[in-house]
């Protein structure tokens, strides 16, 4: 399985050979076996990759991600393929049930709120506002706990005058952080021959991502965490590579370890076989 998300950040040719990916600096050259790779992050505007290499990444199902001149994710590369059965998984999930889709959603709701309230906890932050939240989320997330919750947490987390809508820095670390995480989830989503435009509860018709969007919700607490230890850092090279860091972090799921990425394998291939119609409802249990 690929594990590495690799990150370009200066001056740098990037090139293919005997099923490596090969770096070429100014200063050294790197070799990384192609399969290793699970995201090629292009940082800076001053690297140039070959359409060879492109292929070959996209014959593997690596996402490649690129950013603008400010440093921030603006687009990507992904495969056509990558599942045999795309067409009759496509099908199905035009088909998944609204009362399947609101089941879901409910568990989806009650761990983000759960993992929100872990980490004000972990920062001794006044939590019992959210905890008592989790056991008010209806089907479907009627009543927007959600949004409750996301009033008391980052007020609490941050302190009362942040706003999460705001341009300042903390903003612009949590909006970086959620990209890594978005892309990761909607690289998943497509491995498993589905489209990520299609949500269980995302419903924005400019959005490509709202099935991303939505399994993605349990891990933002990780990028919370990592923007809340840096909170008063610059948002510089080091932090962003912290954030992209995210995806090597270890959790628990469902009981046992795994790092990021796995486990947002391990809770898509959960989801899609509820939706489908294969096994009983998940009650997810990501712990970051």
């Amino acid at each position: 399985m690929a594990f590495r998300t690799v990150v370009v950040t200066k001056h740098c040719k990037i090139n293919f050979k005997m099923n490596l990916v090969i770096l070429t600096t100014n200063e050294d050259t790197f070799q990384i076996p192609i399969a290793d790779v699970d995201v090629l992050l292009i940082e800076t505007t001053q690297a140039y990759i070959s359409a060879y290499v492109i292929m070959e990444l996209l014959k593997q199902n690596v996402k490649i991600i690129f950013s603008d001149n400010h440093g921030l994710p603006i687009g990507e590369i992904n495969a056509y393929g990558g599942n045999s059965s795309r067409n009759s998984n496509i099908k199905a999930q035009t088909n998944w049930g609204s009362t399947s889709k609101n089941g879901l959603w409910q568990q989806v709701m009650i761990n983000k709120i759960t993992n929100q309230s872990r980490l004000l906890a972990e920062f001794e932050k006044d939590n019992q506002g959210l905890l008592k939240l989790v056991g008010e989320v209806e089907i479907g997330d009627q009543t927007n706990r959600e949004a409750v919750a996301a009033r008391m947490y980052f007020s609490r987390l941050f302190g009362d005058g942040f706003v999460r809508r705001a341009d300042d820095e903390i903003n612009a670390k949590l909006n970086y952080g959620y990209q890594i995480l978005l892309a990761a989830v909607a690289r998943e989503i497509r491995a498993n021959g589905l489209l990520t435009e299609i949500g269980i509860h995302h419903d924005n018709a400019k959005n490509e991502y709202n099935l991303a969007s939505d399994l993605m919700e349990p891990f933002r607490p990780l990028v919370d965490r990592v923007v809340k230890l840096h909170e008063t850092e610059e948002f510089d090279l080091e932090m962003k590579l912290a954030l992209v860091d995210v995806l090597n972090m270890s959790v628990r799921v469902n009981g046992h370890e795994a790092i990021v990425t796995s486990a947002i394998s391990e809770i898509c291939r959960q989801a899609f076989d509820y939706l489908n119609g294969v096994s009983e409802l998940p009650s997810w249990q990501v712990e970051v």
